[in-house]
């Protein structure tokens, strides 16, 4: 059975708009007012995302906190949704936080999203100040990381199947043990 369209608010899309939508198994992004409407990712997406969560929740030291699948609202009509994000907030159950709140913002690749997560979500972490990007491939899994070079945009810091980091605070995690055992 498919969803009822929903109509266009005047002036486009707004966070206040997102807020009154009812909750369902997609995400919705905005970009200046137009709304992008995701399904949900592949089984191997979401296993390895819940998995890398639990993996950093026990890295992560205060006052960082962890955040998994929420907005990152950059304005009234801009938002981005990453797989995962250390943040440090006051708030940490929030469903959305500022970029200013971001620490890093981890992506894990889906078909279909390899220019959003490969050039439009850096773009606009980097311009917004999100100190740290992750981007990881998941099969077979790689990471690489990034971080503001001169001028303001990311520049790869490391890659391979080993996410190692020392900021915004230590990390050494093998991706391949993170994979459920059908994938590995």
């Amino acid at each position: 059975m498919s969803e009822p369209l929903i109509a266009i608010p005047p002036g486009g899309w707004t966070t206040d708009d997102l807020d009154e939508l009812p909750v369902s198994n997609h995400r919705y992004e905005l970009t200046d007012g137009a709304l992008s409407v995701s399904p949900s990712p592949s089984n191997l997406h979401q296993a390895l995302g819940a998995r890398l969560f639990a993996a950093l929740e026990d890295v992560t030291p205060e006052p960082f906190a962890l955040a998994m699948a929420v907005d990152i609202r950059f304005g009234r009509q801009l938002t981005r949704i990453p797989d995962l994000m250390v943040i440090r907030s006051d708030e940490p159950a929030r469903h959305w936080f500022s970029p200013a709140e971001v620490v890093v913002a981890i992506e894990i690749e889906s078909p279909g999203n390899h220019v959003e997560d490969r050039t439009t979500k850096p773009a606009l972490y980097a311009q917004f100040g999100i100190p740290h990007y992750w981007r990881i491939e998941p099969a077979p899994p790689r990471v690489t990381t990034y971080q503001p070079g001169p001028g303001g945009a990311y520049v790869a810091t490391g890659s391979g199947q080993q996410l190692i980091v020392t900021e915004p605070f230590p990390v050494d995690l093998d991706l391949t043990a993170l994979l459920p055992r059908w994938a590995r």
